[in-house]
């Protein structure tokens, strides 16, 4: 009789435990909302996101070159697959403005899109990227230059080497920095009360969200002569990856003088950097 108490006694204790235990479970507090930043936190948390995207596109852009060179290394560099394989290096983001591959001497063998084709044949050894593509046989990305075909842009190279692993020629991807770069700003700039900008360290604008200043050299336009302190900040910027600085300047769309701050980071690739701002009036 005791032993059946005693597994009565038993079970009322286990249950009682598992009724506290679910209990607890369903009272547990709900973690509170995290506050959202503001100031200078914010700044920062919006351009770590800006600078991230940035990165993420001109990674992008380098993986279509190299998986293009590892396809050209069994396609040969000219001929029909060739051009199969540019032209889906072509289509691989709307600011790739063509793709085209040269021989040792610079020569062009092939290119893409249609409206590129009129590249080949020419002879490209006068460019210093290309100059260095074919000496070095390494991945690069050049600065801001006039193309070939006309317009600025930005190339990425790859040199392509053949199956029994001879050199063959590069391919190259040419972009535009600022096709590239506007939807990101654009949506970052839909989300917070901040406009953004993307520069060379040499002061070259490469994305602003004014059409007219993209392209524009810092330190020798007429534009920034009323601003030195912009040109200080050009000065800060060329020196330093990351940074923090105030200036002023006309309002975004407008002639109004406005005081504005800025923070800065680098996106890199193949030892080309870019720096990213973010940019706030104060």
């Amino acid at each position: 009789m005791h032993r059946y108490g005693n597994f009565f006694l038993l079970a009322v204790v286990t249950g009682l435990l598992l009724g506290a235990g679910c209990l607890q479970e369903q009272t547990a507090p709900i973690p509170p909302t995290p506050t959202p930043l503001s100031g200078h936190a914010a700044m920062q948390q919006v351009l770590g996101n800006m600078t991230a995207g940035v990165q993420s596109a001109l990674d992008g852009l380098d993986f279509s070159a190299s998986d293009a060179a590892g396809s050209l290394k069994t396609t040969g560099i000219s001929g029909p697959d060739a051009d199969a394989v540019l032209a889906r290096a072509a289509a691989s983001y709307p600011a790739v403005m063509n793709v085209i591959t040269y021989d040792p001497d610079g020569t062009v063998l092939a290119a893409e899109p249609s409206d590129a084709k009129v590249l080949v044949g020419q002879s490209l050894i006068g460019y210093a990227i290309v100059q260095k593509a074919l000496t070095e046989r390494q991945p690069l990305m050049s600065e801001l230059l006039m193309l070939a075909e006309g317009g600025d842009g930005v190339v990425i190279a790859h040199p392509v080497f053949s199956t029994d692993g001879k050199f063959a020629g590069v391919v190259s991807i040419a972009f535009s920095p600022d096709a590239l770069v506007r939807p990101i700003a654009e949506s970052a700039a839909s989300q917070a009360p901040y406009s953004f900008m993307v520069a060379q360290p040499g002061g070259r604008i490469l994305y602003d969200p004014d059409p007219e200043e993209v392209g524009r050299e810092t330190f020798n336009e007429t534009l920034y002569a009323d601003f030195p302190e912009i040109l200080d900040l050009a000065r800060q910027y060329a020196a330093h990856r990351t940074g923090y600085d105030t200036y002023s300047f006309h309002r975004t769309g407008s002639g109004e003088v406005v005081s504005k701050e800025t923070f800065w980071d680098t996106v890199e690739l193949h030892g080309t950097e870019w720096r990213v701002f973010v940019t706030g009036e104060m």
